[in-house]
C-alpha cells in the first residue's frame, strides 16, 4: 500500500499533485452549489440549511467512538509491518462500532426532529430538513470510511477523487433541480443523500479491487485484546479531542442560531465558505501531514519531523500573512462576487477574523503533528483550554456587536490554541526564520494599503462577473512581487527538497 521506496520530498510532490488536483475541482463544485443556493433561497433559508448542517457535524463526533479517526494512528504503522491480520480486523472494529453508533444517533435525532425545530431553530420548515439529514448522517460516516483507509495508505489519488465524484454529483443534482424550477429548501436537501450515495458506490468498488482483493481477502479477522485496548484507550482521547475541536469549530453557528436567529446564521455561513477558500489550497497538503509524520514517527526518524515542521512554519507564515490581508481588504467585495448583494454582510463579517487566519494555518501544522506522534491528549488540552476561551467571548462579542462579534470571538480564540500547540511541539523543530517573514510582512503591508486606495474603488458599479475578473487580476498581480522578493529562497528550498529525496 505504501511505496518504501519513495523518499519524503517525493511523497509531498507526488503526492501533493492528486492533492491539489483534485482540490481545485472539488473546491469550485462546492462553490457553484453554494452559489446556487444563495440565489435561489432566502438567507433565512441558507441559515436554517447549514445550521442543520452544522449540528448534523457536530453528532458527527460520537458515530464510531472515536474508532475511525483511530485508524490514522494505527493503520500506516500496520502497512509499515505489513500485518493485514491487525488491519483488517482494525477496519472490521471500525466499521461495527461505526454501524451501531450511527443507527442510534440518527434515529435519536430523527425522532425528536419535531422538538428541535420548534424550540431550536423555531422554524416548522426544519422538520424536513433534520430527518432528511439522518440520512445523510449515516451514509457519510459510511463514506469517510473508504476516504480514510484511502488517506492512511497515502493514496491521495482514490482519497480525492471519491470525494471529487461525491461533491460532482451534489452539484450535477443541484444545477438540475435549479434548471427545471423544482428547487426548494427540502428538495435541494435531497442533493447531498444522492451525492453521498454515489460516493459509496464509488469508493467501495475502488476498495474492494485496490485493497481488498490484493492484501485483505485471505486475512483474518481476529480477537486481539491487547490490540483493543491500545485502540480504545487511544480513541478515547480522539472522541474527546474530535468532540471539543468539532464544538470549537461549530459553536460560533450555533450560538448565532440560538441568540441571533437563522437570518445572522445565513450571512455566517457565508462568511465560512470566503474564509474557508485558502484552506482548499492548504488544508490537503496540511492534512497530509498526518500520515507521513505517522509514518516517520514509526520509523522513530524524528531528524525529518523537525525539518517538514520548519519548512512549513517558514512558508506557510507568509502564505497565511498575505491571505488575511487580501480577505481584510477585498472581503466585501468577495461576498457580493460570490453571494450577490443581499450577502454583502457576509464580507463586512469577514474582516473581523482575516488577520487571525495566519494562527490557524500554523497551529493546523503543529495539531497534524501531535497526531502522527500520537500525542492525541495534549490536543484535548489545548483544544479544551481553546473552547472555553471562544464560548466566553461569543456570549461576550455576540452580546455587544452582534454576528461580527462571533467571528472575532473565533479568531482571538485561534491565539492561544497556537501558542500553546507550538510550545508542546517545540521540540520538533530547527527554530523560525523571522528575518524572511518579516521582510514578506513589511511587502505585505504595503501591498495592503496601495490596495485598499487604490483598488477598492474599482468595485464600484462593476456587475459580478466584472468583479470576478478584477478580483482574479488583482490576485495574480499582487502576488508577483512575493515571487520576485522571493526568488532566492525559491531555489534553496528546491535545494532542501532534493536533500530531503537523498535522505529518503
Amino acid at each position: 500500500m505504501l511505496n518504501h521506496s519513495e523518499s519524503l520530498a517525493e511523497k509531498f510532490i507526488r503526492k501533493g499533485f492528486w492533492l491539489y488536483l483534485f482540490s481545485f475541482l472539488v473546491g469550485p463544485l462546492g462553490y457553484v452549489v453554494k452559489i446556487i443556493l444563495s440565489g435561489d433561497l432566502s438567507v433565512e433559508e441558507i441559515g436554517l440549511l447549514y445550521g442543520i448542517l452544522s449540528l448534523v457535524g457536530l453528532l458527527s463526533v460520537y458515530h464510531d467512538l472515536g474508532l475511525t479517526e483511530s485508524l490514522n494512528y494505527f493503520l500506516p504503522k500496520f502497512i509499515v509491518q505489513k500485518d493485514w491480520t491487525r488491519f483488517k480486523s482494525l477496519v472490521a472494529y471500525s466499521l461495527i462500532a461505526q454501524i451501531i453508533t450511527s443507527t442510534i444517533i440518527g434515529l435519536v435525532l430523527f425522532f425528536s426532529a419535531g422538538y428541535l425545530a420548534e424550540n431550536y431553530f423555531r422554524s416548522p420548515e426544519a422538520i424536513g430538513v433534520i430527518q432528511i439529514f439522518c440520512l445523510f448522517f449515516f451514509g457519510l460516516n459510511i463514506h469517510n470510511m473508504n476516504t480514510t483507509i484511502f488517506w492512511v495508505s497515502q493514496n491521495t489519488k482514490l482519497q480525492k477523487g471519491t470525494e471529487f465524484l461525491r461533491m460532482l454529483f451534489v452539484m450535477i443534482f443541484t444545477l438540475g433541480l435549479y434548471f427545471l424550477d423544482l428547487g426548494s429548501l427540502i428538495t435541494y436537501t435531497w442533493t447531498w443523500i444522492a451525492g453521498v450515495t454515489v460516493g459509496i458506490g464509488f469508493g467501495t468498488y475502488f476498495m474492494y479491487r485496490s485493497y481488498y482483493v490484493p492484501y485483505l481477502k485471505d486475512a483474518e479477522i481476529i480477537y486481539d485484546t491487547e490490540l483493543i485496548r491500545k485502540v480504545i484507550k487511544y480513541a478515547l482521547w480522539v472522541v474527546l479531542a474530535a468532540n471539543v475541536g468539532m464544538v470549537l469549530s461549530q459553536v460560533d453557528m450555533q450560538l448565532i442560531i440560538y441568540l441571533l436567529g437563522t437570518k445572522d446564521a445565513g450571512y455566517y455561513t457565508n462568511y465560512l465558505s470566503i474564509i474557508g477558500i485558502p484552506f482548499l489550497i492548504i488544508t490537503p497538503i496540511i492534512g497530509f501531514l498526518f500520515p507521513v509524520i505517522s509514518e516517520l514517527h514509526g520509523k522513530w526518524d524524528e531528524e525529518k519531523i523537525a525539518t517538514i515542521k520548519t519548512l512549513f512554519y517558514k512558508y506557510f507564515a507568509v502564505i497565511g500573512a498575505f491571505t488575511g490581508m487580501f480577505m481584510f481588504v477585498f472581503g466585501p467585495e468577495i461576498a457580493q462576487i460570490l453571494f450577490g448583494e443581499k450577502f454583502a454582510m457576509s464580507g463586512t463579517i469577514l474582516q473581523y477574523s482575516a488577520f487571525f487566519i495566519v494562527l490557524n494555518f500554523l497551529l493546523q501544522i503543529n495539531f497534524q503533528i501531535l497526531a502522527g506522534v500520537g500525542r492525541i491528549h495534549e490536543r484535548v488540552k489545548i483544544l479544551t483550554v481553546g473552547l472555553i476561551i471562544n464560548v466566553i467571548l461569543n456570549l461576550i462579542l455576540i452580546h455587544y456587536y452582534g454576528v461580527v462579534g462571533s467571528a472575532l470571538a473565533v479568531g482571538l480564540s485561534w491565539i492561544p490554541i497556537w501558542y500553546m500547540s507550538d510550545r508542546t511541539t517545540r521540540m520538533y523543530s530547527h527554530g523560525f526564520n523571522f528575518w524572511f517573514f518579516l521582510k514578506n510582512l513589511t511587502l505585505i503591508s504595503i501591498i495592503g494599503g496601495l490596495s485598499w486606495y487604490f483598488l477598492t474603488p474599482l468595485f464600484v458599479g462593476a456587475s459580478r462577473v466584472q468583479g470576478l475578473l478584477l478580483i482574479v487580476v488583482i490576485a495574480f498581480v499582487t502576488v508577483l512581487p512575493f515571487v520576485v522578493l522571493n526568488l532566492k529562497e525559491g531555489k534553496m528550498f528546491l535545494g532542501e527538497l532534493k536533500k530531503l529525496k537523498r535522505g529518503g
